[in-house]
């Protein structure tokens, strides 16, 4: 049996898609789908427990970043293979895995069919907070504000390009000092307006924000975000969308397995695009060979 642990918010016709999820098992050999939705007290983690009690050989996660990395937290490290059906904005795991994007019935048959793959998830603890856990890309600064000020009726009617309109906002804002610690090495504290944790590389329309990343090397990518107004972001998104070597001052790259950053003074943070509040410090290791996906055959 496979469940489908989805977010309403993410499906204007529940009856069709849940009509068509029933046919697309039958035809695939499997019963009939167990279905849980996620609430906003429960975004995933409790239904994703749920799931596994009942013994299910799949669960699928139908929602956005969100949601995946829900179900990824509890299925972190068991044998239940996880599905992923792409149903949001940025989709950056199922992007990095080649799967089918706002496509229910292509997503779910995907999953059904797909051959097993294993992946590294990160891990992140801010503040010295409980740990939570990342499947794509976090951050303090410049993405977090990004992020923050996206609205969701803008994220339903243009798309990930909603993020841009955001960040066109914050272009010109002043950045922060912080020290970066990786692998127990400290390096030279300096000013930046993005520090990235990720955990692969392929963003929207194809850009690939760290050209060596691999969703399976058990390491992370830190990347420091240093522009100085709108000609260094321009600079910044020039090295990116060529995919010229990431160094020098204003994109400072480091492959690792834990990184520590420290901030001199509050910052926002997020988690896979997920807002989480002003922090000070940011403790990330990554956890090898974590989970079970389902990807394309």
């Amino acid at each position: 049996m496979v469940a489908i642990v989805y977010n309403p918010t993410k499906f204007n016709d529940s009856t069709q898609w849940k009509k068509s999820a029933h046919q697309i098992c039958q035809q695939e050999g499997w019963a009939d789908p167990l279905l849980l939705a996620t609430t906003r007290d429960d975004p995933g983690q409790g239904m994703t427990r749920e799931a596994v009690r009942q013994d299910v050989d799949l669960v699928c996660a139908a929602g956005g970043d969100g949601t995946v990395r829900q179900v990824a937290t509890v299925l972190a490290g068991t044998r239940t293979p996880m599905g992923i059906i792409g149903m949001g904005t940025g989709n950056i795991l199922a992007r990095n895995l080649d799967l089918p994007i706002n496509d229910f019935d292509k997503g779910l048959r995907t999953a059904l069919r797909g051959r097993r793959r294993t992946i590294d998830l990160g891990w992140v603890s801010f503040d010295g907070a409980t740990e939570q856990c990342f499947t794509a890309i976090i951050g303090m600064g410049f993405d977090a504000d990004t992020m923050a000020n996206t609205s969701e009726a803008g994220k339903a009617e243009y798309g990930w390009i909603a993020y841009i309109v955001a960040a066109l906002r914050y272009l010109v804002q002043p950045g922060f000092r912080a020290t970066v610690t990786i692998d127990g090495e400290v390096c030279e504290a300096q000013r930046a307006r993005s520090i990235l944790l990720c955990n692969c590389g392929l963003l929207p329309a194809g850009i690939r924000l760290v050209p060596s990343a691999r969703i399976d090397d058990a390491r992370l990518d830190s990347l420091a975000l240093a522009p100085h107004g709108v000609v260094g972001w321009l600079a910044v998104a020039a090295k990116v969308i060529t995919r010229s070597r990431l160094g020098g001052r204003l994109v400072r790259h480091h492959p690792c397995r834990t990184a520590e950053v420290r901030a001199s003074s509050p910052v926002l943070a997020e988690v896979d695009g997920d807002t989480y509040g002003k922090v000070r410090r940011m403790s990330v290791r990554v956890q090898p060979m974590a989970l079970q996906v389902r990807a394309a055959v």
